[in-house]
Formats: C-alpha cells, sequence, structure tokens
C-alpha cells in the first residue's frame, strides 16, 4: 500500500483494533439484559436503555469527534476518547444500580464513538486513494466481525461467571488498545484546520435541503434501525419466551452475521458491474421479502428460534448488498461535504436504532409481536427511502443533461 504523506503510516490492525472496540461493547452486552432486568428488578424497557443511550451516544459522538480532530490532531482526541471509554468500563463494572450501569454505558459510547470516527480520518491522513480505499475496507471487515463474535462472549460470561466479568474483559481489552495507541500512533493531522462553525452550518443546511441526500441517509438508517432492533429484542424473546439459555443467542446471531458478510463480498465483487442503483434496489427488496415472510412465519406457525433467525438471515444479505451503496451514494450528491454527510449518516443510523429499541420496548403488546411489527415496518421505510432517493438522483441526472450536451458546442463556437 503506497503511503500519501512522507509520514510512517500507522498499523491497520491497530485502527481496525480502535474502530471495532465501540461496536464489540454495543453487542457483548445485549444477550444479558434480561438478567440486567432480573438482577436490578427493573422492567424490560428500563433496561433496554443500556443498549439504546450507548446508541445514542455514539450518534452525538459523529458529530463531534471529526471537527474536533481537524483542529486539535488525531492521536491527543484518540488518546482522550479512549480514556474515557476505560472509565465509562470502570463505572459499569462497579454499578450497584441500573441508572449507574446506564451512565456508565454513556461514558462507554461516548469514548469508543472516537475510535469510529478517528479510524477513518486517519487511513485518509496517510494513504493515497487507492490504498485509503483498501484499509478502510479491513477496517469496515472489523468492525462486522466485531459484533459477529463479541454477542457470544457476552453470553458465555454472563452465563459461566457474571455479568461483570464482561466489563472487566472489555477493561482490559482497552487498556491494550489505549497503550498501543499511546507507544505506535503517530499524529497524522500534520495541517490542523481551525474551527468554523459558521461552515459546519453552512454545509449541514445544504444536506438537510437535499432530498436525495437525506433519501439515501434515511434508506440507510431505517435499515440499520431494523437490525439494531432486531439484535436488542431477540434475547428477550429467546430467554424470556422461549426459555433458551442466553449463549443461544450468542450461537444463533453468527448466521446473519455471515449472511451480511457474504452480501458485503457480493457487494464489493459486483458493485462496478450493476451499480449502485440496481444493487440498493436488489437489496432492500430481498430484505423486504425476508421480513414479510417473517411476520407471516410468526403470524400462521407461531414463535419459534428458526422462524425468526432464518428470516433475518436472509434479510442481512440484502443489507450487506445495499448498505455500502446507500452510503457511497449518499456521499457523492455533496462530494465537498463528504465528511459532514459521513457524520450525518452515521448520526442518523444511531438515532434510529435507539428510537427503534425504545419503542419496542414501549409498545404495549408481547415483546416479540412489538419486536416483528417494529423491524418489519424500518425495512419498509427502507425500501421506500431507497426507491425515492433514487427517483430523486435520476430527475437530477436528467436535468444535468441539456447542459452536458450544449457545453461542447459553446466551446467550439467561442474557439
Amino acid at each position: 500500500m503506497s503511503v500519501a504523506t512522507n509520514q510512517r503510516a500507522p498499523s491497520l490492525a491497530l485502527l481496525a483494533a480502535v474502530t471495532a472496540i465501540g461496536f464489540a461493547t454495543l453487542h457483548i452486552v445485549v444477550p444479558s439484559l434480561p438478567l440486567l432486568s432480573q438482577i436490578f428488578e427493573s422492567s424490560a424497557a428500563e433496561a433496554q436503555l443500556v443498549l439504546t443511550l450507548y446508541l445514542v451516544g455514539i450518534a452525538l459522538g459523529q458529530l463531534f469527534y471529526g471537527p474536533v480532530s481537524d483542529r486539535f490532531g488525531r492521536r491527543p482526541v484518540l488518546l482522550g476518547g479512549l480514556g474515557l471509554y476505560l472509565a465509562g468500563t470502570v463505572v459499569c463494572g462497579a454499578a450497584w444500580s441500573l441508572p449507574v450501569l446506564i451512565v456508565g454505558r454513556v461514558m462507554q459510547a461516548c469514548g469508543a464513538c472516537a475510535g469510529i470516527v478517528l479510524g477513518r480520518a486517519i487511513i485518509r491522513d496517510v494513504y493515497d486513494r487507492e490504498a485509503a480505499a483498501r484499509g478502510i475496507a479491513i477496517v469496515m471487515m472489523a468492525m462486522t466481525l466485531a459484533p459477529a463474535v463479541s454477542p457470544s462472549v457476552g453470553a458465555y460470561l454472563a452465563e459461566w461467571v457474571s455479568w461483570r466479568a464482561i466489563f472487566l474483559v472489555l477493561g482490559v481489552v482497552g487498556t491494550a488498545v489505549l497503550l498501543l495507541v499511546y507507544a505506535r500512533l503517530p499524529e497524522t493531522n500534520v495541517r490542523p484546520a481551525r474551527l468554523d462553525p459558521l461552515q459546519m452550518l453552512r454545509a449541514y443546511a445544504i444536506l438537510a435541503r437535499s432530498p436525495q441526500f437525506a433519501g439515501f441517509a434515511l434508506c440507510g438508517a431505517c435499515a440499520s434501525a431494523a437490525w439494531f432492533t432486531f439484535c436488542a429484542s431477540a434475547p428477550h424473546v429467546l430467554i424470556e419466551t422461549l426459555h433458551r439459555p442466553p449463549s443461544a443467542y450468542g450461537a444463533m446471531i453468527l448466521l446473519p452475521m455471515a449472511t451480511y458478510m457474504a452480501g458485503n463480498a457480493v457487494a464489493a465483487r459486483f458493485t462496478v458491474q450493476l451499480g449502485t442503483a440496481a444493487l440498493i434496489i436488489a437489496g432492500r427488496l430481498l430484505a423486504f421479502a425476508a421480513l414479510i415472510g417473517m411476520a407471516l412465519w410468526y403470524g400462521l406457525a407461531g414463535l419459534g428460534a428458526w422462524g425468526l433467525f432464518l428470516p433475518i438471515a436472509l434479510g442481512a444479505i440484502g443489507d450487506g448488498l445495499s448498505q455500502p451503496a446507500a452510503m457511497a451514494s449518499g456521499l457523492s450528491v455533496h462530494p465537498e461535504f463528504a465528511g459532514t454527510a459521513s457524520g450525518v449518516m452515521g448520526f442518523l443510523q444511531m438515532t434510529t436504532a435507539a428510537i427503534g429499541t425504545l419503542v419496542v420496548a414501549l409498545l404495549p403488546y408481547d415483546f416479540a409481536t412489538s419486536m416483528v411489527t417494529v423491524v418489519t415496518v424500518f425495512v419498509g421505510l427502507a425500501l421506500g427511502f431507497g426507491i425515492f432517493a433514487l427517483h430523486r438522483q435520476s430527475r437530477a441526472s436528467n436535468a444535468l443533461l441539456p447542459d452536458l450536451r450544449l457545453r461542447p458546442l459553446r466551446q467550439h463556437g467561442e474557439g
């Protein structure tokens, strides 16, 4: 891989670890949510805040770390974020009540988000375009593998040791990552930029007024919300309704994780041949058909583990196909604001996911019915927003055609 500057290139493995820790921390606690509800004698909705408010912290952090690191540098901001993450982990491990645990989780999220945002920024700092694309792909793979493995680890720790052992493991891992960053990660932002709130507001305003950007952003956000809502709700269904151990969730969630990665692999292989529009439509239609199948299966045959996880696994293929294409399309609407657009899309994804996990817990239905309903609605909305965005994109492209045809004639006449 070629480096764009004369700096020493940071280790991609280290950047992958920095990025993955936030998503591992998100998912590792999910199988323990019913157990935490029992231990702290709280309702399922209250225990759900352990996940919901973590998502809120991740969402807000994505709007903060990019501009701050542009001004003060990647290294000090990342070290500060990891320090905050470790402080939150200590609070979680020592929590004597559910509110204290939730406070610790928010601290974890706000700290871990630094790695999610700055991992990509550091790669863009030091590698040229082709090498950066490969580097980001490696980091994205870590973001997929971490949620695949961490639920199983969390489930077995909670079942065989204690729920507090989860935070002990996270503390050890977080400390190791912090020490490696301190020892081996150089500063890569060699030209710090001044903070310009007016320019930031202008970029946000331009993106907010773009129906095309909003369509792609909300397509990705609703797809993410469907996934996170399922991940947050499925342990309650498996453990409380189907009377399975926490480890059952840790094992079964590997199936949709694997199919999501398969969808990613197909998208990477055929994006050039098929185009992003085809991948978005094919992926969203497949996901919607799978979730309609889950709703019908649940309505006709009743509740069962395979009736939940097989349709979700099929839908995850559609997510793997469409999510990268929707992200790339959204960033291309206003490429001059790609960094801001990336933060906005990440913020919308996590905020919408937080809303979904909260709605499931508050609906006046049994947990399984609420989960199937909310997840299916989100997948339907993702399909609708994807079609809307592609329609607006087509209209914008057609509107440019007359100018593209006339421009050579004007240049010829001027010559």
